[in-house]
Parts: structure tokens; C-alpha cells; sequence
């Protein structure tokens, strides 16, 4: 058979080209799971964890030196947590491997985003706790101030808990507490926080000691009129204080399935956990304008 010749060079020519990077989407920061007092349920043969406080109590005075003390009882109170699953599936064509420009390395992609997805729904999680605090900040339809900020560690405080605080605000919140900082005299910068300047991470620098962070995964208050950040006490640092907890039976994993009939490979990733309220007098919520 004789070989056929164009005149073009239409067979040399890409229609399109793909840029082998893919862009990152838009997503919320991460960064309320680490300030958690967190159970490692794994292998323990339950999915709930119980967090166990001490009742405080009164020391008693006998009446003269031969009278015997009265009997207090050791008492303890408990918060239960149960763990819940949580997953992302993505069903992966054999033409997306086989005619794709990234192969299977597309599984790869798939687990880190997977990654992203399941740390947004945990810190999703966390924050929905921050409204549900009793003790709380701020005015309704009235931007954060730096006063806010120095009421919030007061209220602990003023709960008699001890320990190190972090403070996780709203992306409205945040934006209010840097125009604040903007405003500040340079002696009110230099004595109450520092200054973050990048945008990297969600980290907003220090406020009087304590870590700022931003988010935008907090929940309304008052009808959607407010947002709920909150100012608490870091279960990593002080585990016997903590405001929050959080149990884990699943580290997140990563599985395979094949359909050979639908021609696909089914792609799943699963973590199991749980969050909630284990100390409500180690935090405050710091409630302003949405």
C-alpha cells in the first residue's frame, strides 16, 4: 500500500496545551484541629471517648482539734465523644488514565486533595463549637475591636482557667482585627501583639501572647447578623484545660476498588472523628459583625 503525504503539518500540532501543573481552587484555612485535646481511639474497640473532669470542692475546718474532719466525696464529671465518618469517593475512568495528560499520577492528585477536603470538614466541625460557648464577647452588627480581643482572654480569666490561649476569628473578623492593628499606636503594637504580614497560612501573628488565626469555616450568629470566632484554651499545650476536644478511630486512608464492568477504578478516602465541647469555662466567644 502506498503511504499517503498531506501538504500540512496538522499532524505535528497539539489542538490545545495543558499545563501539567493544575491550578489550585479557593479554599478555607485549616487551622483550628491542632489547638485540640485529642483521643487516639484507634485499636481500642470503641468509637466513643470520654473526657473526665474533677468537681471542685471546699476544704472543711473542724470545730476544736478533737473533732474529726467531715467526708468529702472525690467526685468527677465526663463529656462523651463519638466518632463519625467522613469521606471523599472519586470514580476514576480508564480513559482518564490511559488518554490523560497526567497518567496515574492522577491517584496522587486525588489523595492530596482528598487531604484538603477532609481537613476542611474537620475544622468545619470544630468551629460550629465556637457559638456554643457560654461565655462570649462583642455586640451585634458591631465590628471586632482590640477591646474585644483584651475581653475574651479576660472572660477566661475570669473563669478561673488556666492556660495557653489561641484565638481562631472569622475571615470577617480577621479583616476587622488587622484595620484595628492598622490603626494602632506604635505603643499598643509593641506591647500587645505582633504582626503577621504574610498570607500563607491563616496565621494573623500574636495577640498578647496568644497565636491569631483566620477562617473562614466559623458559623453565623443572630440570624446571620454575626459571626462566631472564639478565644480558648489550646488542648496541646494544656490537655487538662482544654476547651475543645476530639476523638479519633480512623487516621485518614486511602483505598482502591476496581469496576471492570464500568471501566473505572473507584477512589475513596475515609477518616472516622469527632469533636465537641469537654471545659465550656476555657473559652470564649468572640461574637461581631458579619
Amino acid at each position: 500500500m502506498a503511504a499517503t503525504t498531506t501538504t500540512t503539518v496538522e499532524e505535528l500540532v497539539n489542538t490545545e496545551w495543558i499545563n501539567p501543573a493544575i491550578l489550585e481552587y479557593a479554599h478555607d484555612y485549616a487551622v483550628a484541629a491542632p489547638f485540640l485535646n485529642w483521643q487516639d481511639l484507634r485499636g481500642k474497640a470503641t468509637k466513643v471517648g470520654s473526657f473526665v473532669r474533677k468537681v471542685l470542692d471546699t476544704a472543711t475546718k473542724p470545730t476544736n482539734e478533737s473533732t474529726d474532719l467531715s467526708n468529702e466525696t472525690f467526685e468527677t464529671t465526663a463529656v462523651q465523644l463519638t466518632a463519625v465518618e467522613v469521606g471523599v469517593r472519586r470514580d476514576v475512568t480508564d480513559a482518564a488514565v490511559e488518554e490523560g495528560i497526567m497518567g496515574a499520577q492522577i491517584f496522587d492528585m486525588l489523595a492530596q486533595d482528598a487531604g484538603v477536603l477532609l481537613g476542611i470538614s474537620l475544622d468545619d466541625d470544630i468551629c460550629a463549637l465556637f457559638g456554643g460557648l457560654s461565655t462570649s464577647v462583642g455586640a451585634t452588627g458591631v465590628n471586632l475591636s482590640i477591646a474585644n480581643m483584651v475581653e475574651a482572654q479576660a472572660q477566661v480569666r475570669m473563669n478561673k482557667m488556666r492556660g495557653a490561649l489561641v484565638y481562631i476569628l472569622d475571615d470577617q473578623q480577621a479583616s476587622d482585627y488587622q484595620a484595628a492593628q492598622a490603626a494602632a499606636t506604635s505603643t499598643t503594637v509593641n506591647d500587645f501583639f505582633q504582626v503577621s504580614g504574610g498570607i500563607e497560612s491563616g496565621y494573623l501573628g500574636t495577640f498578647m501572647g496568644a497565636q491569631v488565626w483566620q477562617t473562614g469555616l466559623c458559623d453565623t450568629a443572630n440570624t446571620g447578623d454575626d459571626v462566631a470566632g472564639a478565644c480558648f484554651i489550646r488542648g496541646d499545650l494544656n490537655p487538662r484545660s482544654a476547651a475543645f476536644g476530639g476523638v479519633m478511630t480512623r487516621d485518614v486512608r486511602s483505598e482502591t476498588e476496581r469496576d471492570a464492568s464500568a471501566r473505572l477504578t473507584e477512589f475513596v478516602v475515609t477518616a472516622k472523628w469527632g469533636v465537641g465541647e469537654i471545659a465550656d469555662e476555657a473559652g470564649c466567644s468572640i461574637i461581631t459583625d458579619a
